[in-house]
């Protein structure tokens, strides 16, 4: 029997929209857990509409409210989900220390490294729990990767690729994610591929990289939407000026010795491209996109061709899933998975978002620690803002510089707009 939790969704935007279906797949899975009491955006419509979708999911209708005191004040809330902009996530985590409420923060965790620091400080202060939502590497194939390089299955990590470009100047959701006091769309998004980056390859020594602002302007009218968006296109502007960097190169160098290439370009024009490939001293990894289920491919030299799906598992014998993923997914021992609506909003998508916070009632329940925590949402800020930090000094960077605050002269643009003391 689970204890049930009153749970806020503070946030009611295509993100929000998303963790709310994600509350029904936990309610499928393990129901009894949350009780959906309040809704909070400051546009009052917004949260309105989300409740009233609540409604439809679960039978009962959350309170909507504008801000986390009065939804805390007016429902008892016990945990917060912060699916706000990233700008927010820091004071409305402090508001939910302040009085006893425990979090799962969407990523980024926040926008600069001082921001997140201010978090976890929080944190600790009042005693709650701080969860980080970063789902790639919960994703079964992300799993299956990681085991695979812990028992040297391609040899020593030598390098790693991990190359994105797309988008051109069309925007996909709320405009905020291109301004420079939210972390911009690198941040946004490339966080995930931080936090990857570090999951399998483990911590990052230095940082050599370069940004680039390239399109100024970017364009919402007559480009379709991120999915969960559809509700709330008519309020975006045609044009949304853009102040944050879209492109980023940069060459990183990993405790362990191996190096890195990132690319991660926001404004490529033409199809778009991904490769994430990890190059070992004895064969090499290329992992899918995340949420797809599509296998990884896994080489080595004594072998012709990708390896098939059996002889992968048989690299990891002692490989299995934990119970709730493997629960969620339909197997302890995944090389694939087949998941309706595969990507963002497909069923594997809603299944992590699902895991993410019941691994957070687990932490309260248990006393037990979350797998991403404040010090590991942290870390992948910092590898993004690392590269950023370098460019802007035009030299190579040293991770504990960015992570210990010592050099923040790039994000002191955003610290000083949300009102952080350095």
């Amino acid at each position: 029997m689970y204890k049930r939790h009153r749970l806020a969704l503070a946030g009611c935007g295509g993100m929000g929209r998303r963790h709310l279906r994600g509350y029904r797949v936990l309610e499928n899975f393990e129901p009894g857990r949350i009780e959906l009491v309040a809704v909070i955006d400051p546009e009052l419509e917004r949260a309105e509409f989300v409740a009233g979708e609540a409604e439809e999911f679960f039978g009962n209708r959350p309170q909507a409210y504008r801000s986390p005191e009065d939804a805390i004040a007016g429902s008892n809330v016990e945990v917060l989900d912060i699916v706000a902009a990233a700008s927010a996530h820091h004071s409305v985590a402090r508001v939910a220390a302040e009085n006893g409420v425990h979090v799962l923060c969407e990523k980024p965790m926040a926008p600069t490294v001082a921001a997140c620091r201010t978090m976890q400080a929080t944190a600790q202060q009042y005693g709650t729990v701080l969860s980080v939502a970063e789902n790639y590497r919960r994703d079964p194939i992300s799993r299956l990767a990681k085991a695979l390089l812990d028992v040297g299955a391609i040899g020593d990590i030598r390098t790693v690729l991990d190359f994105s470009a797309g988008g051109g100047r069309n925007a996909s959701a709320g405009g905020w994610q291109y301004l420079r006091k939210q972390g911009g769309s690198i941040l946004e998004s490339g966080v995930h591929n931080a936090d990857m980056q570090i999951y399998l390859a483990g911590p990052v020594r230095q940082v050599t990289g370069q940004v680039r602002l390239q399109e100024r302007e970017r364009i919402f009218k007559g480009t379709r939407v991120k999915g969960f968006h559809d509700h709330y296109a008519h309020t975006y502007p045609d044009v949304q000026a853009a102040d944050a960097p879209d492109l980023m190169m940069a060459t990183l160098e990993f405790e362990s010795d191996a190096l890195g290439q990132w690319l991660y370009d926001q404004a490529a024009h033409g199809p778009r491209f991904r490769r994430f490939t990890i190059f070992g001293s004895d064969g090499q990894i290329d992992l899918p996109s995340v949420r797809t289920g599509q296998p990884l491919r896994l080489f080595r030299d004594d072998q012709d061709g990708a390896l098939d799906g059996n002889d992968v598992l048989a690299l990891v014998p002692n490989f299995s899933l934990d119970d709730r993923t493997a629960r969620f997914f339909g197997g302890e021992r995944l090389v694939y998975y087949d998941q309706s609506g595969a990507g963002v909003g497909g069923g594997g998508d809603l299944n992590i978002l699902a895991m993410e916070l019941a691994e957070l009632l687990d932490a309260i329940d248990n006393g037990i620690s979350v797998e991403v925590g404040a010090e590991e949402g942290l870390l992948a800020v910092a590898l993004v803002m690392a590269c950023h930090e370098s460019s802007e000094a035009d030299r190579t960077v040293n991770m504990e510089e960015v992570v210990g605050g010592k050099l923040n002269t790039y994000q002191n643009v955003a610290n000083r707009e949300l009102g952080i003391e350095i």
